[in-house]
């Protein structure tokens, strides 16, 4: 046999294997996909029963590829979390007399303190120091301390945001005003039926003010205003429902300096919590996608890294619970290995990239600028990925909690789609040969990194000089993150939202909303923080090209 020929059989041989790896790798991922978007984990909520099958598969599988757990015996990580808050039955409120009903005439925020008070109260108006308007509800020269306050959720310009008074609407800083005017309580209430009352929260981990902050509901202040003086005697019983998720962290000692922190949230939206935008009966949301996909990356990169000769850094394995409820597992999770946040090299974040487009094949990179040492990527093989980066470290991902503390991060995402969200996130749709192709993308990164010590962490200074826009309504889309073609464009339509209500569809792009120009995600953002609930604004979209107006009522 010629030497020519040789080397020929001998690459066929090779390709045919690689072929047959990547062929294996993909069961492998579909095998974990299919497992944690199962019905049967019913959506993987934190500190639920489906979590607890997860985590405990999820630490088989570390086992199984011959990691440790880290810092203990067992690879959960537990973390403690406020889920909401509990009204209890001693809540009461009594005026000049006469006994309210719990919920029928007023209602304690989810922020109120528990506690007891009781006797005058002290109308304060809309209980508002401005001194740049000139104008203030405790200009009076008169002792406020002791009281229980009376304080008008409304403004003297009413509740229009765009009002002389607007960025005094919020409710609690008046009411931290109150309290350090000496209120003991705070009876919340409204003029007008037309004014929306404050939502009560109890589904949120609020921290409490120090007084007992109840709201009165407008046909029950009509009946008591006539009497202009009023006493009270209140009991507030609001008390904070606790739980505890699990973390599930996975150890490569390499004895090296430093270490490579790979991330990866397991939680999902059970049966459809807060956050769904799906509007049917209750179902089981499987998050195969969101994020079964990303976990079922790290599981088969640890099974690759373990096998690999790449020791110049110690490898960290997290697959993160309560995502989806606001970061809580990663940010425990930085809290709880304190001093050793110090050793972490860089943090990789994969959240969502099971859906890569086969033909587009977009892979977005967030985090791009939290390294110098990320312009790497510009020489890896991708697969013919195209890949697409974003600078900021910060974002809605469990990497954000690692920049925060200056450690360099990569956010992996393919993008989002109509099912996000949604109990149609399924295995079913999951590319699974796109998983394998950011897989290997990521195992060249490590490797092109395994020899450059600690790299580099920068600071971007869009993460500080910018401040976030605040959104009180929303179009109900959801964006296509990876369009850069200027203006926003939809990947999908929540069905009885504003956007689909005004006949507006998948694949429209945004170029304008009301007077406000959309080149992009940011601008979208800011164009929808100018808008409040009851507004009417027409949106300008492009359709197949073509510009069309769209009516739209938030």
């Amino acid at each position: 046999m010629s030497r020519i020929l040789f080397f020929l059989c001998l690459l066929s041989t090779l390709s045919l294997h690689a072929q047959q790896l990547d062929h294996a790798l993909i069961d492998e991922l579909k095998y974990h996909v299919n497992y944690l978007a199962d019905d049967s984990l019913e959506g993987r909520a934190t500190a639920s029963k489906g979590e607890k099958m997860a985590s405990d598969y999820l630490s088989r599988m570390f086992k199984e590829s011959g990691l440790s757990p880290y810092q203990g015996v067992s690879y959960l990580q537990p973390f403690n979390y406020i889920e909401g808050r509990l009204v209890g039955k001693n809540t009461a409120l009594t005026i000049n007399g006469n006994a309210l009903t719990l919920d029928k005439d007023f209602y304690p925020l989810a922020y109120s303190a528990s506690g007891k008070a009781k006797g005058n109260c002290m109308n304060v108006g809309f209980g508002i120091s401005a001194p740049e308007l000139k104008y203030d509800d405790y200009r009076k020269k008169i002792n406020y301390a002791g009281n229980i306050f009376l304080l008008n959720i409304s403004t003297p310009s009413g509740t229009n945001p765009h009002g002389a008074f607007g960025n005094y609407l919020e409710l609690r800083p008046r009411i931290e005003k109150a309290i350090a005017m000496g209120a003991t309580a705070v009876l919340l209430y409204a003029e007008e039926d037309s004014i929306t009352a404050p939502e009560q929260l109890l589904n949120k981990n609020i921290y409490p003010v120090s007084v007992p902050v109840l709201f009165l509901k407008t046909p029950i202040w009509h009946e008591l205003k006539p009497a202009k003086t009023f006493t009270a005697a209140l009991t507030a019983e609001v008390t904070p429902i606790e739980k505890t998720g699990n973390n599930v962290v996975a150890w490569m000692d390499n004895k090296a300096t430093t270490t490579v922190l790979l991330g990866a949230h397991y939680d999902h939206l059970g049966w459809g919590h807060e956050g769904s935008l799906y509007r049917g009966e209750k179902a089981i949301h499987n998050g195969a996608d969101d994020n079964a996909s990303g976990v079922a990356l790290i599981v088969e990169l640890a099974e690759e890294l373990k096998k690999s000769s790449l020791k110049n850094n110690n490898y960290l394995f997290v697959a993160f619970s309560g995502e989806e409820m606001g970061l809580f597992g990663s940010k425990k999770f930085v809290e709880q290995i304190g001093a050793d946040a110090k050793k972490i090299n860089y943090m990789l974040n994969y959240d969502m990239v099971g859906r890569l487009n086969p033909n587009e094949k977009n892979l977005q990179v967030n985090g791009f600028g939290t390294s110098p040492a990320w312009n790497v990527l510009k020489q890896i093989p991708t697969d013919s990925i195209r890949i697409k980066t974003s600078d900021s470290g910060i974002g809605p991902s469990d990497h954000t909690s690692f920049y925060l503390k200056d450690i360099p991060v990569l956010h992996f995402f393919t993008g989002a789609h109509e099912d996000y969200h949604k109990p149609s996130d399924d295995a079913e749709f999951v590319n699974y040969a796109g998983i394998a192709s950011i897989l290997n993308l990521s195992y060249a990164l490590i490797d092109s990194l395994d020899d450059a010590g600690k790299i580099q962490f920068t600071t971007v200074a869009a993460d500080t000089n910018q401040p976030a826009p605040k959104f009180t309504v929303t179009l109900g889309v959801i964006p296509d993150y990876m369009f850069s073609d200027g203006g926003m464009r939809i990947d999908g339509v929540t069905d009885g939202k504003p956007a689909s209500k005004a006949g507006m569809k998948k694949g429209d792009v945004v170029i304008q909303m009301g007077a406000h120009k959309v080149s992009d995600m940011t601008t979208y953002m800011q164009a929808l923080s100018k808008l409040k609930k009851g507004d009417t604004a027409t949106v300008i979209a492009l359709r197949e090209g073509k510009e069309m107006e769209f009516t739209v009522v938030f």
